[in-house]
């Protein structure tokens, strides 16, 4: 009666039983990481990802942390974003990458590229001392708000160890629901 006469359909999730997480349940879970977290907090998402990163930014000010932005297609997103308003923060809240020294480490937030592990990346840049402004610090936590890319599974696991041994807290999706994929699984289908 409507016309309908096609439905596309993402299958990435089919084989999956259930239903994804709510954008909810992962934010209390990074709540919980925020409340926890006595230095800075790091954290690694796809550039795209625009409601993940407006949590992290909202939780950030929650906690009284000043949020630093890197990796080009993230800054380039959450700049057009805030130009649009579809990315929210209070006056203040963004600072420069450089300015994340004049600020106690509690009080920091880098939201950045990386989480795939990719070798230019900003994330990875951190782990192999490469990268301008930071350095990783006992104390630090990093969130990986991702789930792997079938493929970058031993490039992700080797930046992990690698950000483990320099006594830094690494938080991912297979040890608490900090991310849902974006696909559909079968009760959603």
């Amino acid at each position: 009666n409507r016309r309908i006469l096609l439905l596309l359909s993402d299958s990435t999730g089919a084989e999956e039983p259930g239903h994804s997480l709510s954008e909810q349940e992962i934010f209390e879970n990074l709540e919980k990481i925020f409340k926890e977290s006595k230095g800075r907090i790091i954290a690694a998402t796809f550039g795209s990802l625009l409601n993940r990163i407006q949590q992290l930014i909202y939780l950030s000010e929650r906690y009284g942390r000043k949020v630093a932005v890197d990796g080009y297609s993230l800054k380039n997103n959450v700049e057009v974003c805030r130009q649009l308003q579809y990315i929210r923060a209070d006056k203040g809240t963004f600072i420069q990458l450089a300015e994340t020294a004049n600020y106690p480490d509690n009080r920091i937030t880098v939201i950045c590229t990386g989480a795939q592990g990719e070798a230019d990346a900003v994330l990875m840049k951190i782990a192999n001392r490469e990268h301008r402004f930071l350095r990783f610090k006992k104390g630090d936590s990093v969130i990986f708000s991702s789930s792997v890319i079938p493929g970058n599974e031993r490039t992700v696991q080797n930046l992990k160890d690698d950000i483990l041994r320099q006594g830094v807290r690494v938080y991912h999706y297979k040890m608490m629901d900090i991310h849902a994929g974006g696909h559909a699984k079968q009760e959603e289908l």
